[in-house]
């Protein structure tokens, strides 16, 4: 065993010299392929960044497999075990600077850590796997409420139309908020989004990627959630009711990754639907925003959208709908009088981009967001116009975007002016 830890570790601080008579200790990436274009080539680095060994031991299960991936992370097979670890950094520098007239934004230049995460992911065999996820960046965690703890959910997936999650993860209800913030098109989410998804919270759901073995052009997800966000004990009784479904007639697309990075000649269209019902919840934006002292109140969520990709080119649009029970609720808190308001209201958004070289990206997006009958006041009609440039050393796993937006009243009033410059390591 120690001459072969030895010959493992040997191998991977050199190149792998091939032996007709066994496997080699270490697997070479794979070959490059034929010569293209220099200038039409990605400046990838990641055919420099991985590796796998294979360290030799006895018993039926001989063997401990050892890979490494930029954006795949480290992976360690032992039998039926497999545990991958993996992290991710994203630095950002940010600029805001309010138009004419404006006097709900002040100005602002900031450099910060937006998201630091660690990701472990296990399986353990019998179909049973484990998610834990870490977040580290002060913006990762609410105010009131400050906890490292993002993701934690068992996983048992023996059956192709139906699979179980249970713990703590993303409510599936909308899409843009499903997709993970180290795959985004634009530095960050849409203003649309922040307002009305659901976030995270405590719960099971009920899935099939494959549902009746269509190629995965049909999947659903059905949860029942706690109602008030991630790392919440409420005492209110109202429970979080979701269901999403989503078609793709033409073949499966990968909607957890905005932009067609990949660049397939192949059309791909995926439609989708989310219905939520929170009953009596205490969060302001349903299972996030401010904590209400008077009691909740009930929301019915409902979204739709659209993603297509092809050839490079991409676009992505959803619309959102958020109904409350009461507009308003009046009462005494600590001897004042106190009233909370709950926030209806409509949104929607539209972003598209188009792959100009393998490595860069150029993409705009437009979204509206209004508040319907008497809803909070500090609840605005907002819009922004932007777009974002991106270079894409290896794809999502190493990349540098810089955006910028236009953000109004809608109607002119209130301008300022965003620009962020973010670079991101996932390895």
């Amino acid at each position: 065993m120690v001459v072969s830890l030895v010959g493992a570790l040997g191998a991977f601080a050199q190149p792998a010299q091939p032996d007709a008579g066994a496997p080699p200790v270490m697997a070479a990436a794979a070959d490059a392929g034929p010569p293209v274009d220099a200038v039409a080539a990605a400046p990838s680095v990641a055919e420099h960044t991985q590796f796998a060994v294979r360290i030799p031991t006895d018993g039926p299960d001989a063997g401990v497999e050892l890979k490494g991936k930029l954006g795949e992370g480290l992976t360690v097979k032992a039998g039926e075990l497999t545990v991958n670890l993996r992290g991710r950094v994203q630095v950002q520098g940010a600029a805001v600077v309010p138009g004419p007239g404006t006097t709900t934004t002040l100005r602002s230049n900031q450099v910060f850590v937006r998201r630091a995460r660690l990701q472990l992911k296990t399986d353990v065999g019998h179909h049973l796997s484990l998610n834990l996820q870490l977040a580290f960046a002060p913006l990762d965690q609410e105010p009131d409420l400050p906890n490292v703890l993002r993701d934690y959910y068992v996983e048992w997936h023996r059956f192709r139309d139906v699979s179980v999650r249970l713990g703590q993860l993303k409510v599936p209800f909308d899409v843009q908020r499903v997709v993970s913030s180290s795959s985004l098109q634009f530095v960050d989410r849409t203003l649309v989004t922040g307002e009305f998804n659901l976030d995270r919270d405590m719960g099971l759901v009920l899935y099939s990627d494959d549902l009746f073995g269509w190629g995965k052009r049909l999947r659903y997800w059905l949860g029942v959630f706690g109602g008030d966000g991630r790392n919440r004990v409420a005492a209110n009784v109202g429970l979080l009711y979701s269901a999403r479904v989503a078609v793709g007639p033409f073949g499966f697309l990968d909607d957890k990754v905005e932009g067609d990075v990949d660049r397939e000649s192949k059309f791909r269209l995926v439609a989708g639907v989310g219905l939520a019902h929170n009953q009596d919840t205490v969060r302001q934006r349903s299972t996030i925003g401010g904590v209400y002292r008077l009691g909740g109140f009930t929301y019915d969520h409902l979204t739709a959208d659209l993603h297509v990709k092809v050839l490079g080119f991409s676009l992505l649009s959803e619309i959102y709908w958020r109904q409350a029970n009461l507009d308003s609720k009046s009462g005494t808190v600590a001897g004042a009088q106190l009233t909370e308001y709950s926030r209806s209201g409509m949104g929607f958004f539209v972003q598209a981009g188009q792959y100009l070289l393998p490595w860069l990206e150029l993409g705009v997006r437009y979204g509206h967001q209004f508040p319907t009958a008497s809803t909070d006041p500090s609840f605005h009609q907002t819009r922004e116009v932007g777009g974002v440039v991106g270079l894409f050393l290896a794809k999502h796993a190493a990349k540098l975007q810089t955006d910028y937006h236009y953000v109004d009243d809608g109607k002119g009033g209130q301008p300022r002016h965003t620009v962020r410059l973010q670079a991101q390591l996932f390895f």
